[in-house]
């Protein structure tokens, strides 16, 4: 086994490095004008999870909301100054949950 791991240390520089591409000019910028609240709401014998967003932006965003509950994405818009909810999960065993929200202006 001993003989092994220095075979297996010099492997590791056989591995080319990962480089990630530095962001271009033209991609969307998140944005942290956007609140994000969880609510894990009783129903029935269980919860259905809502993630509130509110735009306190001076512009519309585009906003992909999952959870690590319910991982799938869904796309929302909300305009300046409004509020909406989000479903992900209904009839959810699980009462605590976390939103994963990234929003870009619009």
């Amino acid at each position: 086994m001993r003989r092994f791991i220095p075979l297996l240390l010099a492997s590791l520089w056989l591995v080319p490095a990962v480089h990630a591409a530095p962001p271009s000019a033209d991609a969307p910028k998140a944005v942290s004008c956007v609140s994000v609240r969880a609510e894990a709401r009783p129903w029935a014998q269980a919860f259905n999870h809502i993630v509130h967003l509110d735009n306190g932006c001076d512009h519309a965003v585009s906003c992909i909301v999952a959870t690590n509950v319910n991982p799938e994405p869904q796309s929302v818009t909300l305009e300046c100054g409004k509020k909406t909810e989000v479903l992900t999960f209904r009839g959810s065993p699980a009462r605590v949950f976390t939103p994963k929200v990234s929003c870009t202006k619009r």
